[in-house]
């Protein structure tokens, strides 16, 4: 998936005006802020609401779709080691959310959140 398939399959969520005229380097902020605000609702709906909740089922899918755009957009032929130690996390945290989803557990998601947290304060440091 390009850089620009991403852009639109974002711009198709209703996150549309941050993505629009976004950067390179600000959409992938845009999509690890969304991440960890998803990763946040989902572990407090696998908490809180009913087995069937749709806001589970749209984080769930926000979540998945987030991580594939992050190791979609990895850049492993410029960005060694970085790339692959990203891809390694961003692995990490979708089998994490995958489990959790799946026995309505939160312990790998909230691990899952702290990754993308500290992954998200170092990218706004490079800016």
């Amino acid at each position: 998936m390009n850089f620009h398939l991403m852009v639109k399959e974002y711009q198709e969520s209703d996150i549309m005006s941050k993505v629009e005229g976004a950067s390179k380097h600000e959409f992938i902020q845009i999509v690890l802020e969304e991440l960890y605000n998803n990763l946040n609702i989902l572990s407090d709906a696998i908490t809180n609401d009913p087995i069937r909740s749709s806001r589970k089922s749209k984080s769930f899918g926000r979540i998945i779709t987030s991580l594939m755009i992050l190791t979609d957009s990895l850049d492993f032929k410029r960005g060694e080691p970085i790339a692959s130690n990203l891809f390694n996390l961003y692995s990490y945290c979708k089998e994490q959310v995958l489990e959790d989803y799946k026995n309505r557990t939160v312990e790998g998601i909230n691990s899952s959140a702290a990754v993308i947290e500290d992954i998200l304060s170092a990218w706004k440091e490079i800016k």
